[in-house]
């Protein structure tokens, strides 16, 4: 029963048990009264008039002797059932937060008939819930900090190493012909700037994670910017090996709001990717849909393992099989390519293709057009 029945039930018993208790007590003491007069001998009037007077003094100090009890025991009785209930709720709320302060975060209140209470206990249980994601969250980005140590920390040492080795080689003397000294001149000059892409990558991608990248979007249509990109990168990409081919209907198709350098950075650092685990062919695609664009990326590389899939646009993965010492790469490309799809308000999805090759889908808004 809920609180607010409770209380309306025992002001209504604390009204009628004591009204219903004076009249039996009224009428017990007048009974009493009645009898005790018929068995006394009065000798006077006067006599008469003062066993009257006694009698009902006594039958008004009975009548409200008990009233007062009646009024103290259902006080006492009704105010315990309504107390027990507020009490017995506090102190399950207490014993909650007690356990979440102990660090169980998944505990929870059991659900209860609906009362006063029950709204309480939702926002407990919400509130409980809602600190339990706080927290996973906090480990999974303290996880994802130490990760991203440790592959800037991988990353950074095998250039660094290589400028050192051949640095020394020059000191020690170890070139000495013009021929030798100007290819360790040129290893180092190559090791340096890989060295600096990876640290412009780094950079970007941590501005990007922040929400400090400053985007300037705008409205395109992707059928140009894919065709401009297929244009400019095909050559490039077909002298390493790589074919990109480009499927899309009219100049116009594809309408969305986004930054074409943002655009840009995605095609190209998606290419790499595919270079880089030695696919052949990269299809590039466009499509429409009802409420969004979508581009798809297929090529016909080795594939990723299905339990590597939901982490591969995390920086620095390494869990991947095929990504090892022999395949360079700073590990941010597509980590920058889900986060900038982010930013534009789209998504990205990863799928294996048969009989083998990776298939990236990313879907943007559609750019409705006015009229």
């Amino acid at each position: 029963m809920s609180v607010k029945k409770r209380l309306f039930w025992s002001n209504t018993l604390m009204f009628a048990l004591p009204l219903l208790v004076y009249l039996l007590f009224s009428l017990l003491a007048d009974r009493m009264s009645w009898l005790y007069l018929l068995q006394q001998r009065f000798t006077s009037m006067q006599d008469f008039q003062q066993q009257v007077h006694r009698t009902e003094l006594f039958s008004r100090c009975f009548t409200l002797g008990g009233l007062v009890l009646t009024l103290f025991i259902v006080n006492r009785v009704l105010s315990r059932g309504v107390l027990k209930k507020i009490e017995g709720s506090l102190s399950e709320l207490s014993a909650g937060l007690r356990r979440l302060r102990e660090g169980e975060l998944d505990f929870r209140l059991p659900g209860s008939p609906s009362d006063e209470f029950s709204a309480v206990r939702a926002d407990f249980n919400a509130t409980a819930q809602r600190l339990q994601q706080l927290v996973e969250q906090e480990r999974q980005s303290e996880k994802n900090r130490q990760e991203l140590l440790a592959g800037i920390s991988h990353d950074l040492r095998s250039p660094l190493t290589a400028i050192r080795a051949y640095a020394e080689g020059l000191l020690d003397g170890v070139a000495r012909t013009p021929q030798d000294q100007a290819q360790y001149l040129t290893i180092i000059r190559d090791k340096a700037r890989d060295l600096q892409a990876l640290v412009n990558k780094l950079f970007l991608f941590s501005r990007m994670d922040l929400g400090q990248n400053e985007d300037h979007p705008e409205p395109v249509s992707l059928a140009e910017e894919l065709t401009l990109l297929h244009q400019v990168l095909a050559p490039e990409y077909a002298g390493r090996g790589l074919a990109l081919t480009l499927t899309c209907a009219g100049p116009g198709e594809g309408r969305v709001l986004a930054d074409p350098d943002t655009l840009h950075r995605v095609v190209a650092n998606i290419a790499e990717n595919s270079a880089k685990y030695g696919a052949a062919a990269l299809n590039i695609a466009l499509r429409e849909e009802p409420s969004f664009v979508s581009v798809t990326f297929t090529d016909d590389g080795p594939g990723v393992p299905p339990e590597a899939l939901p982490h591969i646009f995390d920086a620095f993965y390494r869990a991947d099989p095929a990504r090892n010492e022999k395949i360079a790469g700073s590990g941010l490309g597509l980590a920058i390519v889900s986060r900038a799809v982010r930013n534009m308000k789209g998504r990205i999805i990863a799928r294996n293709v048969q009989p083998h090759g990776l298939l990236l889908e990313i879907q943007l808004p559609k750019l409705e057009t006015e009229g």
